[in-house]
């Protein structure tokens, strides 16, 4: 690639192509001394942080959401509303009782009589005066008798159907007068104080990945809001239709503004290396000779275009180490190289950092696969 350049260099020959509205190249220009002028776009080397991160689509689920369940039969008598919030034990559907409470009320008569019958035999037996068949009955008849009432006392509780934990009543599945059986769904309580995001990692980083890894969340519906939290739970076993594995991420939600069923992207970080420098992937230009950037140089009081070799290193969405070849302060051509020639004039459009380049681009990947997934 380099020679290609010097020849057309050496030769005098001088291009001029105008740029298409097609393919968003930037302009380039020919002065009246017949010398060209690229517009081209510049980032200048500030070495930072590249972090290699694994992208993925998650999906948000309360830590504490049930669908309750009556144990009971009987007819509602009353129902709290939807959105209503209650505390862990809270009453949230109470079934008529009245049958209930008759059989409670007999089983508990019951067993005070069979429990007074044993102790006025157990004096006799302690002095011999009744037979051991006959305090042996005593004593069955009053457990029998406890047991009953215990029955009785359950079945009771089971009018009242309680909440299991703090949480929303999301949903309810009966009305005030129906009838319920036992088994029958009745609400859906929903405690989102604390979420987790779950998702799959692909098998292939099954060995890179483990719980306390550091996680970046990024909500698609709320102006992609990020949240950092760490990976609380990573599976052992590979899903045989996904070939992936789960993880969780377990973050607080005290706002409620995360909602279950929202879809999030994650960023499970695999690797970070410090003080480095990192360009787009678009700048590098690749041939059968090596890989080469194009850089602004000054020459007699203008910007023009070199072309340097350069070695790379680890690569992540659209971004791409650089291992030399560039330095600190260096200004790279990171648009508009497709017309551009070694020796060119430069006219710089517009120029960032590196490093403020890096955020915008990792940004965009995250929306980019956002909107494929």
């Amino acid at each position: 690639m380099k020679n290609s350049y010097l020849l057309l260099l050496i030769a005098g020959v001088v291009l001029t192509v105008n740029s298409c509205s097609g393919n968003g190249e930037p302009k380039e220009e020919t002065t009246q001394n017949n010398a060209r002028s690229v517009s081209v776009e510049t980032v200048r080397i500030e070495p930072g942080d590249f972090e290699d991160s694994i992208r993925l689509t998650g999906k948000v689920e309360a830590l504490e959401d049930a669908t309750v369940a009556s144990e009971s039969s009987g007819r509602v008598l009353s129902i709290l509303n939807r959105g209503e919030e209650v505390r862990k034990g809270d009453v949230m559907i109470q079934l008529d009782d009245r049958m209930i409470q008759a059989q409670y009320s007999a089983a508990s008569a019951g067993f005070e009589l069979a429990l007074d019958t044993y102790e006025r035999l157990e004096a006799l037996y302690a002095d011999s005066i009744i037979s051991t068949q006959d305090f042996l009955s005593a004593r069955a008849q009053r457990d029998q008798a406890r047991s009953q009432l215990d029955l009785a006392e359950k079945q009771l509780g089971d009018t009242r159907i309680v909440a299991p934990f703090s949480g929303r009543i999301e949903e309810r599945m009966i009305r005030t007068g129906e009838l319920v059986n036992p088994g029958q769904p009745v609400v859906r309580l929903v405690n989102s104080d604390k979420i987790r995001v779950t998702a799959g990692i692909p098998e292939r980083y099954s060995g890179e990945i483990s719980e306390g890894d550091p996680v970046e969340i990024i909500l698609r519906s709320l102006d992609d809001n990020v949240r950092a939290g760490s990976i609380t739970y990573a599976g052992s076993v590979i899903d045989p239709d996904t070939r992936t594995f789960a993880i969780e991420v377990e973050l607080e939600n005290q706002d409620g503004r995360l909602k279950p069923d929202m879809i999030a992207d994650l960023r499970v970080r695999r690797a970070v290396i410090r003080n480095t420098i990192v360009i787009p992937r678009t700048a590098v230009i690749r041939d059968e000779t090596g890989v080469f950037v194009f850089k602004s140089v000054m020459e007699n009081g203008k910007k023009v275009s070199d072309l340097v070799s350069v070695t790379t290193g680890m690569a992540s969405g659209s971004l791409i180490q650089i291992l030399s070849g560039i330095r600190e302060g260096d200004e790279v051509v990171v648009s508009g190289m497709r017309t551009l020639s070694i020796g060119d004039e430069l006219n710089i459009l517009s120029s960032e950092s590196s490093r403020e380049r890096a955020v915008r681009l990792i940004k965009a990947d995250v929306q980019t696969a956002s909107h494929q997934n």
